[in-house]
Formats: structure tokens, C-alpha cells, sequence
């Protein structure tokens, strides 16, 4: 049988130069071990590495080409990230979030799409932010490139699959002072590989002037793991 072995860590900061053999684990007075979740959050690493990045739009009037499925290179997404082929990047999805502002919607759901593209979408529209704040133009630093609230001219195919539902329901019912908001926590549960769309679409017709505002946020690996 080996012989025990006893895994300690060191209690106070400690720092490292990149490229040497790191220092012993972080830990508490109490012996508990300190991660980023409990020291500098839970984005830290990645942000810090300028991976983490985000888009938003607003003021998105609901059209029946925002609607869900995606069926054709007419549709239009509400927020999405194309994956350029041959990237060597991939987006692990980490929250999206839409609010409902004014107008009656349509009724149905929020719902991400998601298909393989032989041919990319030709115009993208909308910036992408890192969140290490950088003074410089977009995307700073992303290879994703944005399609929010633009047609995906020029995409082959062009049918998409539902892949996960946002929020609850829209109801036909016209939006009172109060926003409706969906925000959900994804937490790297989708992956969008080279190659590949990821669109929030929305709704089973135009409604009476449904406005929407959304943002989507991610983190880019290397790719293939």
C-alpha cells in the first residue's frame, strides 16, 4: 500500500511568476481551501486573461423574423455570436439576458438556436466588449463576431435547431410599467464550437410593437480542447 500522503497549503497571499512552479494552495485559518470563487469571484480568471466578453442591444422591435426557429437567411436574431470556421477559438456561453420594455408580445418563448454554418452569415452588426476594460474598438480581442438584431444574409443552411428555452413564456398580453426580465445563469453549459451560430430568437409573430433589449455573455477557450 502507498503511504499516506498529506496535502497542505499555505494561509496568507502568495504570488508567482508566470512560467515557474506555482506555490503551495491557498488556505484559510480554519484549514479551508480559498478559490476564486471565495477571493475574487467567479469570473476573475477569465476576465483577468481577457476571455471573458459580452454584447448587448437595444431597442429591438419584435418582427416575425425573429422569430423561433430559425427557418431561413432572412431571419434575424434578437443577440447572437457566430463562430467563424476554422477558428481556433470556441465561446463557452455564460449568462444571456432580455428584457421586455414595451408592447404587446406575440406570445411563445425565448429560445437559443444553434446549427452549423458551411457558409457564414456575410454582415455582422454590433459590438463585443471584453470585460477587462480595454480603450480600444471592437471586438477587442474576440473572435466572435456579433449578429444582433441583423438578417443572417448569405448563411448556408439556413434551419436551425431550438436547442434550450430562456425565461418563461411571453404572454399576448401588453407589457405594464414594470419590465419583464429573463436572465439566466449558464455558466459554460453551452459550448459554441468553429463554425457555429448561437441566436436568441423569439417569440410566434410580430406582436404590437414588442421592443426588447438583450445581452449575451462568454468566455473564449482554445479550441480543440
Amino acid at each position: 500500500m502507498p503511504a499516506d500522503v498529506t496535502v497542505g497549503g499555505q494561509v496568507g497571499e502568495s504570488r508567482t511568476a508566470v512560467g515557474v512552479p506555482g506555490a503551495a494552495g491557498r488556505q484559510g485559518p480554519y484549514a479551508e481551501w480559498i478559490v476564486n470563487d471565495s477571493g475574487y469571484g467567479r469570473y476573475f480568471e477569465s476576465a483577468r486573461l481577457n476571455r471573458q466578453f459580452t454584447t448587448f442591444v437595444r431597442a429591438v422591435t419584435i418582427a416575425a423574423t425573429h422569430n423561433t426557429p430559425i427557418a431561413a437567411a432572412t431571419a434575424t436574431p434578437i443577440v447572437a455570436i457566430h463562430n467563424p470556421i476554422g477558428n481556433n477559438k470556441a465561446a463557452a456561453i455564460q449568462r444571456v439576458c432580455v428584457s421586455s420594455v414595451s408592447g404587446t408580445p406575440a406570445g411563445g418563448q425565448l429560445v437559443f438556436n444553434a446549427l452549423q454554418t458551411t457558409t457564414a452569415p456575410t454582415t455582422p452588426g454590433g459590438n463585443i466588449f471584453s470585460a477587462l476594460l480595454v480603450a480600444s474598438a471592437s471586438p477587442q480581442g474576440s473572435s466572435m463576431r456579433a449578429f444582433n438584431n441583423v438578417a443572417l444574409t448569405g448563411m448556408l443552411p439556413v434551419v436551425g435547431s431550438e436547442i434550450a428555452l430562456v425565461g418563461g413564456g411571453q404572454s399576448a398580453v401588453a407589457i405594464a410599467s414594470q419590465v419583464q426580465a429573463a436572465s439566466e445563469d449558464l455558466g459554460g453549459a453551452i459550448i459554441v464550437p468553429p463554425g457555429f451560430l448561437l441566436a436568441l430568437m423569439g417569440g410566434t409573430g410580430a406582436g404590437t410593437t414588442w421592443i426588447v433589449n438583450a445581452s449575451l455573455a462568454w468566455c473564449e477557450v482554445d479550441w480543440p480542447l
